[in-house]
């Protein structure tokens, strides 16, 4: 008598046991399918990432989200380090909004999005990336060649010319007095010559 009220004593508790663990599936099945519905949209995923550093401006900026998007009401925009905006027209596709990317200066880009998913709900947001681009160097400008030295000019002022001796445009003198006197001397012995053969004869 004591096996058949142990042996009850087991089925009742298995029962209670699956009547308990048939009702924890039956929840988690009803939560399980209810989570779509109560989820709200979400970004999963954007192009470019956030915080990113990229070495070269990308085509477009792509950003997509958990629940499929309507296009009225579903805005992107991107701005460029000096404010300015850099982006063309917003293009949205199913659960994904994109904008081509039009900047090109090196610096912080913001994308700031606002989306409207099919079951109303508003989504806002906004993330950075960078564009390390390298800036491209001035044209240095060519060194200048002279092709000739350009040499002072001289100095108008004429150069001091030293004094030249004059020697005289005429024939010098001493020679006819010098030979005037020998000539006056050679006279005077011959007269002196004659008049003393004249006295000896």
């Amino acid at each position: 008598m004591g096996d058949s009220r142990r042996r009850s004593g087991q089925h009742l508790v298995a029962r209670r046991g699956a009547a308990v663990l048939a009702v924890l599936v039956g929840l988690g099945a009803l939560l399980l399918g209810a989570t779509p519905a109560w989820a709200h949209n979400a970004l999963v995923e954007a192009s470019p990432k956030k915080n990113a550093t990229l070495t070269a401006a990308p085509a477009a900026v792509k950003l997509t989200f958990l629940a499929t998007l309507k296009s009225d009401g579903t805005k992107l925009t991107v701005t460029g380090p000096d404010g300015g905006a850099a982006a063309g027209p917003v293009t949205v596709s199913g659960k994904a909004v994109s904008v081509p990317f039009t900047g090109a200066a090196g610096g912080d880009y913001t994308v700031a999005y606002e989306v409207l998913s099919k079951d109303g709900h508003l989504v806002k947001g906004s993330y950075k990336f960078s564009l390390a681009v390298a800036e491209s160097a001035a044209p240095s400008p060519s060194p200048v060649t002279e092709s000739a030295q350009v040499s002072p000019s001289a100095s108008p002022a004429a150069a001091s010319t030293a004094p030249v001796a004059d020697t005289g445009s005429g024939d010098p003198w001493w020679p006819w007095v010098g030979g005037a006197a020998v000539a006056g001397l050679l006279v005077g012995g011959v007269i002196n010559l004659v008049k003393k053969r004249r006295e000896q004869a």
